[in-house]
C-alpha cells in the first residue's frame, strides 16, 4: 500500500505540473494504468477454454499452482454417494442408477428424461457460487435472491403512504400505497468443457476446484454483462440496467467529462435510491475520473485509506470489465473512446436469482460443428469427455428509475 500511495503522490504532482507535452501525458497515463492494476486486478474475459489443448494448458497451470490442494471428501448426504468430483463425473458418464433420483430439466414443463443432466452435489455448486462472487464485481453488490421455481412473482411498492396535517374534527384522508409485481422467469446459462478421458481419471488434481474455477469465472462475467448492458432485442435473455425502461440518462455538458457531470450523475436519484448507492465504471472510465477535480481543486478520486476502499467523490465504486469502451448508443457524442458509468442501489434493485443447484451432463458421444475450421468435432472419435454445465437464473431490475447512467469520454 505504501508503494501505491507513493505512486498516487507522484501522479498528482505530474498532473499538477501543467506541462502539456506528450512525454508528460504518456507518463501520467502509464502511472494511472499501474495504480488501477494494483488496486483493481484485471478481470479475465468471460471465455472458457474451447479445445482440448486449452483445457490441458489450464490444467497444467492449475496443477503447478498453490490452489491444487488435496480434495476434501464430500460430506453432504448427496455428495457422500460419490466422495469427490471424479467419482461423480464417472457415475454421470456411465448413467449410474444411483443418479436416477437426481435428474434435472432445462426448462419449465420438461421432464427429467429429456437430457437435462444431473444435479451436482452442493460441494461443487457452493464452490462455484463462491468463486462467481469473487470473479464478478456486480455479483458482490447485487441482491442475490434464489428461486425454487421456474417462474415467480415478487411484489414491489409503486407509491408510498401520504401524510398531511388536518384541522380538528375534519375528515382524515386515507391513502394506501400501491403495489405492482415483478415476474421472474429463469433462463438457462450453459457452457461446455471438453476434457480428455485421462483428465477425468487423474487422481492428482483437485477436480472440484479446477472445474469450479473454469465454470464460475465465465458464468459470473456473462451474468455481469447481461445485468449491466443486456438487451433482449439483441437476443440476450434479459434487459440489463442500461436497457431497462425508465432509467435516468445523464448527459455530458461538454465534449469531455467534467466534475459537474459526475455530480449530476450522483444527484440524479432520489434519497431512497441513492442511499447505499454504488458507482460502476470500466477501467478506462476510472482512468478518466482519476484526473478530475471538484470546484475546490480537490481530486474527486480518493485512494484507499485505513481499510476504507477508494471512492469517487466519497461514493463507493466497483470496476467492471463488462462495460464496453465504445458505446454505439451514444449518438450525441462524436468520436470513439466512450464508456459508461452506472449509479444506483444495486443491493436492493438489481436482482440475480439462481434456480436450484447447478447441473451437469457428461457425454463421450457429443459432437459439434467447428465453423472456423469447417470440421465436425466429436468426443467419441477423439477419446474425449465433454461436460455441459447449466445454471438456471433470472436477472431483473426492480425499477428503471432506481438507476442512472452517464455515457462519457
Amino acid at each position: 500500500m505504501d508503494e501505491i500511495m507513493s505512486s498516487i503522490k507522484e501522479l498528482r504532482q505530474t498532473l499538477d505540473s501543467k506541462i502539456n507535452d506528450c512525454l508528460t501525458k504518456d507518463k501520467a497515463e502509464k502511472m494511472i494504468e499501474d495504480i488501477i492494476t494494483n488496486l483493481h486486478p484485471q478481470q479475465s474475459k468471460a471465455v472458457l477454454p474451447t479445445t482440448e489443448e486449452d483445457v490441458l494448458e489450464k490444467f497444467s497451470a492449475f496443477a503447478k499452482s498453490g490452489r491444487n490442494k488435496p480434495e476434501q471428501p464430500w460430506t453432504s448426504e448427496y455428495g457422500r454417494k460419490f466422495g469427490n468430483m471424479k467419482n461423480f463425473l464417472l457415475a454421470a458418464k456411465n448413467k449410474h442408477s444411483i443418479l436416477n433420483d437426481f435428474k434435472s430439466v432445462l426448462s419449465e414443463g420438461d421432464t427429467a428424461t429429456t437430457g437435462g443432466g444431473y444435479l451436482v452435489p452442493s460441494e461443487f455448486s457452493s464452490q462455484v457460487f463462491k468463486l462467481m462472487n469473487e470473479s464478478s464485481a456486480i455479483m458482490k453488490i447485487a441482491n442475490i435472491m434464489p428461486m425454487s421455481t421456474w417462474k415467480r412473482q415478487i411484489p414491489k411498492q409503486l407509491t408510498n403512504l401520504q401524510v398531511g396535517w388536518v384541522s380538528e374534527n375534519s375528515v382524515k384522508g386515507i391513502t394506501n400505497p400501491t403495489f405492482g409485481q415483478i415476474e421472474q422467469t429463469a433462463k438457462v446459462l450453459a457452457t461446455v468443457i471438453k476434457c480428455t478421458d485421462e483428465l477425468i481419471r487423474d487422481s492428482a488434481i483437485n477436480l472440484t476446484q479446477f472445474l469450479s474455477e473454469l465454470v464460475a469465472e465465465a458464468m459470473a462475467l456473462e451474468i455481469e454483462r447481461v445485468a449491466l448492458i443486456g438487451k433482449t432485442a439483441s437476443s440476450d435473455p434479459f434487459n440489463g440496467i442500461l436497457n431497462t425502461s425508465g432509467i435516468n440518462a445523464v448527459s455530458m455538458a461538454s465534449s469531455s467529462v467534467t466534475f459537474d457531470d459526475i455530480a449530476n450523475l450522483l444527484f440524479s436519484l432520489n434519497d431512497q435510491n441513492a442511499r447505499e448507492g454504488v458507482l460502476v465504471v470500466s477501467r478506462a472510465g476510472l482512468s478518466k475520473l482519476m484526473k478530475l477535480k471538484d470546484t475546490h481543486g480537490n481530486y474527486i478520486w480518493a485512494p484507499p485509506s485505513l481499510g476504507t476502499p477508494a471512492t469517487i467523490w466519497n461514493t463507493p465504486y466497483v470496476v467492471s470489465s463488462q462495460i464496453p469502451n465504445e458505446v454505439s448508443s451514444a449518438s450525441s457524442l462524436t468520436g470513439g473512446d466512450k464508456t459508461i458509468a452506472f449509479f444506483g442501489r444495486f443491493n436492493k434493485n438489481l436482482l440475480i436469482s439462481p434456480r436450484e443447484s447447478m447441473t451437469v451432463k457428461v457425454s463421450q458421444d457429443a459432437a459439434s460443428w467447428n465453423s472456423e475450421d469447417s470440421v465436425l468435432e466429436s468426443a467419441f472419435m477423439t477419446d474425449q469427455t465433454w461436460l455441459r454445465f447449466t445454471q438456471a437464473l433470472s436477472i431483473d431490475v426492480t425499477y428503471g428509475s432506481a438507476f442512472s447512467y452517464l455515457i462519457f469520454k
